[in-house]
C-alpha cells in the first residue's frame, strides 16, 4: 500500500505538471473493499500513459451529481481504492495527467473532476443560481461521489482544489479516508479576508484587479495590459469585456502636483 508521504510527493509533483516517478515499484494495494461504480457512470475506466509527453486523458467522462452534470477522467481498475485529485484555478484536471496512471498501476481507482465553472462540468439547469460559495464546490464533489457510488476516498489537491478537499474533510470526515492538501487556502475566513494585508503583501496579489472588478476587466480586454509585471508573474489570460467600451471607465487622472523648488 502506497504510504501518506510518498502520496503526498505524488500530488504535489501533480500540481506542478512533473511525473511522479517514486511510486513506481510499489506494491499494489489489496482491493478487498473497493466499492463498484455507479450505474450513472461509465465503469471501463481507461488510464493515460504517463511520459508520452500527451498531455491529455485518452476519454472523459461525464455523470449527473446535485445540480450539475460533471466532466471527469478516470483511471484504474473500476474496483480499487478510490483516489479524488481535485485541480485549483485556473488549472484544470490535466495538472494530473502524469499522476493518474502511476497511481492507478498501484491498484487505484482514480477520478479527475472538473470543478464547477471548468471544462465539461455545466449547470443541469439554465435557471439554477451560479454559486462559487468554498462549500458549495466541496457539496459537488459529494454529490459526485454519490453518483458514481464512492463511500469513501484519498483526496488530493491543490488551490481551489486543496480547499474543497479541507472542506470535505471537516464536514463530512466519514467520506475522507485521507487528505493531502497542497499549496492550500485551507478553509478561507471570509470575515478576515475583508482587511486588508500589509502592502508587501497586498502588492503580490495585483492580478486580482484585473479579476474581481470591472474596471480591470475592461482595461485587460481593451488596452494591452502588458503580460508579465516587473517581477516577471505572468498576468491572467484575457477575458471577455464586463464593460462596454460605451461605458468604459474613465482613465486615472494625469494632473500631478509639484513642490517648489
Amino acid at each position: 500500500m502506497i504510504d501518506r508521504r510518498t502520496f503526498g510527493k505524488v500530488t504535489g509533483a501533480g500540481a506542478a505538471g512533473a511525473a511522479a516517478a517514486s511510486l513506481i515499484g510499489l506494491s499494489r494495494p489489496s482491493v478487498a473493499s473497493a466499492l463498484s461504480s455507479g450505474p450513472s457512470a461509465e465503469k471501463a475506466a481507461t488510464a493515460p500513459t504517463p511520459g508520452t509527453g500527451g498531455g491529455s486523458f485518452p476519454a472523459l467522462k461525464q455523470v449527473k451529481a446535485g445540480e450539475l452534470t460533471i466532466g471527469y477522467a478516470e483511471a484504474g481498475p473500476a474496483h480499487g481504492p478510490a483516489v479524488i485529485l481535485l485541480h485549483g484555478w485556473p488549472y484544470d484536471i490535466h495538472s494530473y495527467v502524469d499522476v493518474a496512471p502511476l497511481l492507478a498501476a498501484q491498484g487505484y481507482r482514480v477520478i479527475v473532476p472538473y470543478l464547477r465553472g471548468h471544462g465539461t462540468t455545466s449547470f443541469l439547469s439554465p435557471s439554477t443560481f451560479r454559486n462559487a460559495q468554498q462549500s458549495v464546490i466541496a457539496l459537488d464533489i459529494i454529490a459526485l461521489m454519490d453518483a458514481l457510488r464512492i463511500e469513501k476516498a484519498v483526496f488530493g489537491g491543490f488551490d481551489w482544489g486543496s480547499r474543497t478537499a479541507d472542506i470535505i474533510a471537516a464536514l463530512w470526515p466519514k467520506r475522507c479516508k485521507a487528505l493531502v492538501s497542497v499549496t492550500g487556502y485551507l478553509i478561507t475566513n471570509r470575515d478576515k479576508n475583508k482587511l486588508p494585508l500589509p502592502p508587501a503583501a497586498e502588492w503580490a496579489w495585483w492580478y486580482q484587479y484585473y479579476f474581481a472588478t470591472d474596471r480591470g476587466s475592461w482595461a485587460s480586454r481593451n488596452t494591452g495590459t502588458t503580460s508579465r509585471s516587473s517581477s516577471g508573474t505572468t498576468s491572467p489570460r484575457r477575458g471577455p469585456s464586463t464593460t462596454p467600451p460605451s461605458t468604459a471607465p474613465p482613465r486615472p487622472s494625469t494632473t500631478r502636483t509639484t513642490s517648489a523648488s
